[in-house]
């Protein structure tokens, strides 16, 4: 889901651990607004959202990666708005019995949603520019194979 607030990670683990006693495997991303970006030196991130679309497009890779790698269940938090050096922007936890799928799920959820969650994120850097940067590209479906 989207939040505007901070992400509670260790709350989000939690809950899904309690959730069934047939987890035997739990894989987490924790996306960290880094403070060097392409040689430079970042201020602060702001991400920008269409909410609608944004909530479906997670919710439709959540749906899909349970599915097509046969898990317990998944996590899937972005934060949208203003965020600083150090906060977490992207939560992945993913449930399974088996921690093989449980590990090409969280990439692929991750690589999924970079390209295409209707989430924009734009840069701002300390010399005083910015800029938005695009969305990842292609198939990568092959690697999970």
């Amino acid at each position: 889901h989207i939040s505007e607030s901070p992400i509670d990670a260790w709350g989000e683990i939690t809950s899904l651990l309690q959730s069934s006693r047939r987890i035997g495997a739990l894989v987490t991303f924790m996306g960290v607004v880094r403070e060097i970006s392409e040689g430079k030196e970042v201020e602060r991130l702001f991400y920008d959202h269409y909410p609608e679309m944004a909530s479906n497009a997670l919710n439709r890779i959540r749906k899909e990666a349970i599915s097509r790698f046969g898990l317990i269940d998944a996590t899937i938090i972005h934060r949208v708005g203003e965020a600083r050096i150090g906060d977490l922007v992207l939560l992945v936890i993913v449930a399974s019995e088996h921690r093989s799928e449980a590990f090409k799920a969280v990439e692929w959820i991750v690589d999924e949603v970079k390209r295409g969650a209707a989430i924009w994120k734009k840069e701002y850097f300390k010399d005083g520019e910015y800029r938005w940067v695009e969305p990842e590209r292609g198939d990568l479906d092959e690697r999970i194979e």
